[in-house]
């Protein structure tokens, strides 16, 4: 079961070339972006969790950091030994599939397609989340830097959506990677840094965590925090049934700590190749990332008791810890005194209070603020708090602290600021994918289009959200029905795809990538229960959004229609251009069919086929593009991609489609060749009438014959004669003879240089200085010298003969 199902070849070429992928792409030039860069491009979603993972676990644990510990440890064991080995084994199957739906179309049992439709519509809700979700975070954590801008915080939160969708949809997603490469980059250093300094200091340092008070009472005070969630008794108080709730609902808040990480094989298309080993390397090391954050923020977090505190990272607060103690002037307990200024503020801010929740009484409601963190407290506590938080400010202010803070501020803020590019460019690929099978507009094929509509919903959501923990119950359906639906798609996988990777069913390799699937399947089916019994409230949204996207699929698609399997095109004359679809299906399956045209001629052009015709391929390109009804955009796409492998068509029907018309190669050269002898004919047709005379009998009929032969000396002469018997010269479209009029000025460039020799002769005989009744041969050379032609020149009988011999 856990035998290796990679060819032992192919993984130890692989391993060899791990190195240089590491860093392929921008730094040293490559094809493809390789690991890190392929991470920090699209999965800066899932290293950006650091910031926040900590906070949700904490949160749906009620405060409780034992529990969010446990629940972490499972949700990392679930993580690590069931999503990754199938992901991984998915990445091997179809590096370039995407996000779970396609995966589904590339490998997957036809009964399981259905399972593609609801992977897109969820997927997408994902990436518009993600939207949501990160730029909330990124505006959160800037009130660390400026916490006056508390009150422009969704203001902020809007226009960093804006930046990063304007940064992509001008540069395009890969010509963004630089931006993505050194802020992922920089923020993945620092933290690694950091987290080191903040493990090995709470480790050694529980006393540290009388700080944390005087921290959120100073975030609280500022407005920078809105609601503080502290576990309210002990664990040995609870019973069996509170604690496996709080257990299950940390878990389901906890999952969000592994967003972003189901984008990861969605980038497939811009990986470096081996893009499986790419894929998969990314996909590990993300994994190690986010297991590693987690466990020690959370450590930290219990050790220094630090409550979940919406509107601000629990990672941050144990930031500032280390940088008041450890790289400030420090802080010790016996140093808070208690000023005067401190009580007046301390009673000014439970009078507040008090106001406030008279107010909302008189409104007949409640909102959670300021008065969740005086209720309760006398004058001389809350003035402790207020005493610790200056103590705090005073500590670092001026010294390397302040430093460190800001760099954790700014790379924290930046880091959520492009982790909205997993959301953009994963949501977008599905999207386009989904286009390409026919279930969305064709436009969508532009990522920049789909990254333009997932900030459009976006920005229509972020003012009704707000907030991280309600975006949050409806995020983790997204990635957990994607881990759902790879898990099952290779767990069933079809045995075709196992051949076309080397892979014999029902062998020991199959069965081990089966088993990853299996194990994916069980973790994410878990995971899947947990969410559903813990984020019920949440279900319903999702359930109607997924399906009414998933409705727009299949009637944009098919109209609720039944279509037939193989889907039948009207043969359109050369020249009718693009017909009017009217349904997807239909548009999806002529796309199929141009892409394999347009293969089908960039191969022959690669092998040589249309060098004979000694016409440039821009204009053979587009002598096919108007017989075969070729979009002349899809064409230029095609050909600037065709240095790298071919993405196979999104399922088993298009992909017979493309074979269908890729099969169309001997046609496309045969109808080449015919516009080819047309330019020629012409120009026979044209010019064979200077050199008719029948006086020395030549007629039409023999001239004809000798252009022929001299400009096809490679053709059998009954064949080609029987060809020009056939011709009439007609007019031609445009682009037909633009094709055709460069090998009419070929044959006109050749005829003075092959047929001087006849020319002489026959002017000869003209001018009466050959008599008419002698044969007279010549000899010319043909085919570059490969051939020679005994041509003897016809008689007033109008006799000839025309011997071939080699060399």
């Amino acid at each position: 079961m856990f035998k290796s199902y990679i060819d032992p070849a192919e993984q130890k070429s692989a391993n060899r070339k791990l190195p240089k992928l590491m860093v392929e792409g921008l730094l040293l030039g490559g094809s493809g972006l390789g690991v890190l860069a392929l991470i920090f491009e699209i999965a800066a979603d899932a290293f950006s969790v650091a910031a926040y993972q900590t906070l949700l676990a904490i949160h749906g644990a009620a405060g409780r950091h034992d529990i969010a510990i446990y629940a972490f440890i499972v949700l990392s064991v679930l993580l690590f030994l069931g999503i990754v080995p199938a992901y991984k084994a998915g990445a091997y199957l179809r590096p370039n599939a995407g996000g779970s739906g396609p995966l589904v179309e590339a490998i997957g049992p036809p009964k399981m397609r259905w399972l593609s439709w609801i992977g897109t519509s969820l997927f997408f809700l994902d990436a518009v989340l993600t939207i949501i979700i990160s730029s909330i975070s990124a505006a959160d954590v800037t009130m660390l830097l400026y916490p006056e801008a508390a009150p422009y915080r969704i203001v902020l939160a809007e226009a960093f959506a804006f930046f990063i969708m304007v940064v992509l949809v001008a540069l395009g997603p890969k010509r963004a990677v630089p931006l993505f490469l050194l802020g992922g980059g920089a923020f993945t250093i620092f933290t690694l840094f950091a987290l080191t300094i903040v493990g090995s200091t709470a480790a050694g340092n529980p006393e540290w965590a009388f700080l944390t008070e005087g921290i959120v009472t100073r975030l609280e005070a500022n407005g920078v925090v809105e609601e503080v969630v502290r576990a309210r008794n002990d664990l040995a108080a609870l019973s069996g049934i509170a604690f496996l709730r709080l257990f299950l609902g940390s878990m389901s808040s906890a999952m969000l700590g592994f967003s972003g990480y189901e984008v990861i094989p969605a980038s497939g298309k811009h990986a470096a190749r081996p893009k499986w080993k790419v894929i998969n390397t990314a996909l590990t090391l993300a994994a190690v990332f986010l297991i590693g954050t987690g466990v020690i923020q959370l450590m930290a977090a219990a050790q220094w008791n630090i409550p979940a505190t919406e509107g601000y990272s629990t990672l941050l607060i144990e930031y500032e810890i280390v940088a008041a103690q450890t790289f400030g002037r420090g802080v010790n307990e016996e140093d808070i005194v208690i000023t005067q200024a401190d009580r007046e503020s301390a009673e000014a801010l439970i009078q507040q209070q008090e106001e406030h929740h008279a107010e909302q009484e008189l409104l007949g409601g409640h909102e959670a603020g300021l008065e969740e963190f005086v209720a309760g407290k006398t004058v001389d506590e809350v003035a402790g708090d207020l005493a610790l938080a200056r103590l705090l400010n005073d500590a670092t202010r001026g010294t390397r602290g302040a430093t460190f803070l800001l760099v954790a501020g700014v790379l924290l803020a930046i880091i959520l600021l492009l982790a909205q590019g997993g959301g953009y460019i994963g949501g977008a690929a599905v999207a386009a994918n989904a286009a390409r099978l026919g279930r969305l507009p064709a436009f969508f094929e532009d990522d920049r289009v789909g990254i333009a509509v997932i900030w459009g919903v976006s920005a229509v959501l972020i003012p009704i959200i707000r907030e991280v923990v309600v975006v949050e119950s409806y995020y983790a359906f997204g990635f957990v029905s994607a881990f759902v639906i790879t898990s099952t798609t290779v767990f069933f996988v079809r045995n075709d795809a196992l051949l076309d990777r080397g892979i014999e069913p029902g062998s020991a390799e199959a069965k081990s990538l089966k088993f990853a699937g299996l194990r994916g399947m069980i973790a994410s089916y878990f995971m899947a229960v947990v969410l559903i019994t813990q984020k019920t409230d949440a279900l319903l949204a999702i359930v109607i959004a997924g399906g009414a996207i998933t409705i727009f699929q299949i009637y944009y698609s098919n109209r609720f229609r039944k279509v037939e399997d193989e889907v039948v095109h009207t043969k359109l004359a050369p020249g009718s251009g693009i017909p009017a679809y009217h349904l997807g299906i239909e548009r999806a399956h002529d796309q199929a069919r141009q892409r394999g045209l347009v293969d089908a001629l960039e191969a022959l052009i690669a092998e040589g086929g249309f060098a004979k015709f000694n016409v440039g391929p821009d204009r053979v390109r587009k002598l096919v593009a108007y017989l075969f009804n070729i979009e002349p955009s899809l064409l230029h796409i095609q050909h600037d991609e065709h240095e790298h492998e071919r993405v196979p068509e999104p399922n088993l029907d298009l992909e017979a489609t493309y074979q269908a018309a890729f099969a169309e190669k001997a046609n496309i050269l045969r109808r080449v060749e015919e516009y080819s002898h047309f330019g020629i004919f012409m120009f026979i047709n044209n010019y064979h009438i200077n050199w008719v005379s029948l006086d020395h009998g030549r007629d039409a009929k023999v001239v004809q014959q000798a252009m022929v032969d001299i400009l096809f000396p490679l053709t059998e002469h009954d064949v080609i004669w029987s060809e020009f018997e056939k011709f009439e010269p007609t007019y031609q479209p445009e682009p037909i003879w633009q094709f055709s009029r460069h090998r009419y000025l070929w044959a006109k460039d050749q005829w003075p240089n092959l047929s001087d020799r006849i020319t002489t002769i026959w002017t000869l005989q003209d001018f009466g200085l050959i008599p008419d009744d002698i044969d007279v041969e010549t000899i010319i050379s043909v085919a570059g010298g490969r051939k020679q032609m005994i041509v003897k020149v016809p008689t007033r009988e109008g006799k000839r003969a025309t011997v071939e011999k080699d060399d």
